[in-house]
């Protein structure tokens, strides 16, 4: 079997049997999320998303011939066309939020997390290593839209309904599969160490994951002290 098959799908299993259970993810498929915790879950997504495209660039820059290069534009324009730009524009609409909320919110310390490994996996590895740290964000979500979209009851025109949707939708369902091919095609040849330490960063994802739909999400968790925060850089002016 390939890398993904043999490797990552065992792994992708029990990792969604375990955030397919919580709490948040059951109000979303029985459509019971109130709607202050699904407007936290997509604000901080969001500002998730934009230091998740950052991470794919740093990959682009380590490509080292034009195969590579074409194989990872793709992955990084559909980031940035089809998944900032849709939490941004259709989801910020869907909940009922402004753009310059969205923009204003301080990324949750979960969510912080989990970008800077994705982020330090990106700058001291290779493309294999960056794969694997960025590999469960995508994954994961359509294992989530094949699991549990046929058991949602919620009409087809249910935000929550939609929210599942997309993740089975035939772009993303590509997106996914164009994604496997390369796992398997940088990760296939790996040596036993190597393929240990591809692993371990496949793993921690997956975890970072979970935590954030165990406990950030559920209990729209930020930061100990947010009062000392100042306003978003990003919303300030440079006058």
């Amino acid at each position: 079997m390939a890398f993904y098959e043999e490797y990552l799908v065992p792994m992708i299993r029990k990792t969604c049997d375990v955030i397919e259970q919580t709490p948040h993810m059951q109000d979303v498929v029985n459509g019971t999320m109130p709607l202050e915790k699904f407007r936290f879950q997509i604000k901080h997504n969001y500002q998730y998303l934009m230091e998740y495209a950052r991470c794919w660039a740093v990959g682009f820059s380590k490509c080292s011939c034009f195969d590579e290069m074409h194989d990872w534009y793709k992955i990084l324009s559909s980031t940035m066309e089809g998944t900032v730009i849709l939490n941004r524009d259709f989801w910020a609409k869907q909940i009922g939020i402004s753009i310059e909320e969205m923009e204003a919110t301080v990324m949750a310390e979960g969510k912080r997390s989990y970008t800077s490994h994705e982020l330090a996996r990106a700058m001291e590895g290779d493309l294999a290593s960056c794969m694997m740290a960025l590999f469960p964000c995508n994954i994961l979500y359509l294992y989530f839209g094949k699991d549990l979209l046929p058991s949602c009851k919620l009409p087809e025109d249910n935000m929550y309904y939609k929210w599942l949707a997309y993740y089975v939708s035939p772009e993303y369902v590509a997106k996914c599969e164009n994604e496997i091919r390369l796992v398997n095609k940088l990760c296939g040849e790996a040596s036993p160490r190597k393929r240990a330490k591809l692993l371990e960063i496949f793993a921690i994802g997956c975890n970072y994951e979970i935590l954030q739909w165990q406990n950030m999400y559920y209990n729209m968790q930020t930061w100990p002290l947010p009062e000392i925060f100042p306003a978003k850089f990003t919303t300030v002016s440079e006058e």
